[in-house]
């Protein structure tokens, strides 16, 4: 106590600070204390550190970290501490990650350490509803193939476990898209799925079931079975169905949200008549066909697109038809097409594929070689032909068709499908690595995969044969078998020319005098070979007169007409090599 300048005493300033206040400035001491302490301490038990998510960097507690002579478990935050001075290496695991070992470099160093996951956890659902999806088929991939998978329980979950670094996660489910998601982000991968399955029904007008008909949604296509049902898988989102069969009218409409599709599809028998590239060029000359179509029955063209000279006749984007000079445009192909769309007029592009002496000269590698002299074969009237077993003839072929179908055409018509029928065929080389390949072996190989490029286009793909096919179940010399061809093929376009049979055939004196019967007997005979392909043929007839026998005129081009329309035949089609056609022989509009 001391005293004032009065002489009264007073108390010290400090004298009046409460015990308890003074303990409030002795913890500060003892908490720097206890910190020192503790970090002494921690540099005298040695190794520190935190263990981390790998794919989230989040701490990662319950993992053991071991060394030679001590152990410790990581907690709430990841973090651990090991009493041990001499350690060279760290070994982590804990359930659900790889174990991992780490060198220790300093026994002072704090250590940061990552995990990997090995389990994967997550949930699927249907996108459409947000149901989840059982047994739903859930793999994981790792870069060298190999696999480990699981199926979804009843809530849609799914657990796998063991999966390989630099994994990807597929989920498979029928009916549904397949989904994949790349490992590294996050060991906890939801998924959601949609139905991309289309099921329905195809009838005709009589409510009987339509069979064998296209059945097309973008990249996705079906055929009908017999009872007129169809399904098709891994159709898009949205987009339009496409439903085609020869005979029948086409039938579109969008994808419904129940996924069920009912269509009824009406007759249609195509009745064409022919028309060459210099034909299209002519304004006036085209015009004339075109009206033929208003004032008769004709409904539909056959347009020349590439001929027997291997020329193609429009502007292609084809680079090889560029690369060989075949490239000669005559006409607008897109004007050509909007005329016949205007007038709802079927558009049938035509392609000569094997005759093609601009391809043979062009690249000889390609082309059927003659045996005595080594140089290029040709017919008797001079003319190349590409060797039907080369790849990339074929290849060339389907690229032009799928521009045509791709430009709009309805339907690919190929012509010259086969091996020559004239010339010293005896001389036809097509090199030793073909000397065991048959000629139909070639044919049918081509046309399956023409089939497979086009049916993604919804155009139909017809073939021309020759009629003498209908009568033998051989391959006629010419690599044109009539049995094995029609299943590859939407429509099958036999020449039944009259004029072309010899005498006797048929029990006829002279064919060509006898148009109906040459016609109907050729495609009876035709229906033995292939029962369930009376749908398919189309026949070729005649408007011209060629060899012995009578002239060929509107009677004679009407009587083959009949005799087609009598068989059940899915149309008709009307060469005129002249493109001037017997208009009487045709019914009027």
């Amino acid at each position: 106590m001391i005293s004032d300048r009065n002489g009264h005493g007073r108390r010290r300033p400090w004298d009046q600070v409460s015990w308890w206040y003074s303990l409030i400035m002795v913890v500060p001491l003892v908490m720097l204390l206890i910190m020192a302490l503790t970090s002494d301490s921690d540099d005298q038990n040695g190794l520190t550190g935190i263990v981390r998510d790998a794919f989230t960097g989040d701490p990662v507690s319950g993992a053991v970290v071991s060394t030679a002579n001590a152990t410790a478990t990581t907690n709430g935050d990841g973090t651990f501490s090991l009493n041990d001075l001499t350690a060279t290496s760290l070994m982590i695991s804990r359930e659900d990650y790889a174990s991992t070992q780490v060198a220790v470099t300093s026994p002072d160093t704090r250590l940061d350490v990552t995990l990997r996951p090995t389990t994967v956890r997550g949930t699927v659902k249907n996108a459409k509803n947000g149901d989840p999806l059982a047994g739903v088929s859930v793999s994981a991939t790792a870069p060298d193939g190999t696999t480990t998978s699981t199926v979804t329980n009843d809530d849609g979950e799914y657990t796998l476990e063991n999966v390989p670094e630099g994994a990807s996660i597929t989920v498979t489910y029928e009916g549904f898209t397949v989904a994949t998601l790349p490992l590294g982000a996050d060991a906890n991968l939801d998924f959601e799925i949609r139905p991309d399955v289309l099921t329905g029904l195809v009838t005709d007008d009589a409510g009987q079931p339509v069979a064998g008909a296209t059945v097309t949604v973008g990249m996705a296509t079906t055929t009908t079975g017999a009872d007129g049902s169809f399904r098709v898988a891994g159709i898009p989102e949205e987009g339009e169905i496409v439903i085609r069969k020869a005979g029948y009218l086409d039938v579109t409409g969008e994808i419904p949200e129940s996924l069920q599709f009912q269509a009824t599809m009406s007759q249609f028998l195509v009745k064409a008549v022919y028309s060459t590239a210099h034909y299209a060029q002519s304004d006036e000359l085209w015009s004339e066909l075109i009206d033929i179509a208003d004032r008769t029955e004709i409904n539909a063209i056959v347009l020349d697109l590439k001929d027997s000279t291997g020329r193609v006749f429009y502007d292609t984007k084809v680079p090889l038809a560029a690369e060989i000079g075949a490239k000669s445009p005559l006409y607008d192909i897109q004007e050509r097409l909007a005329e016949m769309k205007q007038k709802n007029i079927y558009a049938i592009a035509r392609i000569v594929v094997f005759e093609d002496p601009i391809l043979a000269g062009a690249r000889t590698e390609l082309a059927i070689h003659d045996a005595s002299t080594g140089g290029l074969w040709t017919t008797w009237d001079g003319l190349g032909w590409v060797n039907a077993h080369e790849p990339e003839v074929w290849q060339y072929n389907i690229d032009l068709a799928v521009e045509a179908a791709a430009l709009g055409f309805d339907e690919i018509q190929l012509d010259y499908i086969r091996f020559p029928s004239d010339g010293m065929l005896e001389n036809a080389d097509y090199g030793p690595e073909y000397a065991n390949q048959t000629r139909l072996e070639a044919i049918t190989g081509f046309l399956t995969q023409m089939q497979a490029a086009l049916k993604p286009t919804g155009a139909l793909l017809a073939v021309d044969i020759f009629g003498i096919t209908l009568l033998e179940d051989d391959d006629a010399g010419i690599g044109q078998n009539y049995a094995a061809i029609a299943p590859l093929v939407d429509i099958v376009c036999p020449m039944i020319y009259p004029s072309h049979f010899y005498p006797g055939e048929f029990l006829l004196d002279i064919p060509n005098n006898h148009p109906y019967e040459v016609i109907m007997q050729s495609l009876q005979r035709g229906e033995l070979l292939v029962p369930d392909g009376k749908h398919k043929l189309r026949p070729w007839l005649q408007d011209f007169s060629y060899g012995e026998g009578i002239e060929y005129g509107a009677p004679e081009v009407a009587a083959q007409i009949q005799a087609a329309e009598d068989f059940g035949t899915s149309g008709w089609l009307i060469w005129a090599p002249d493109n001037v056609y017997s208009e009487a022989a045709f019914d009027p509009e």
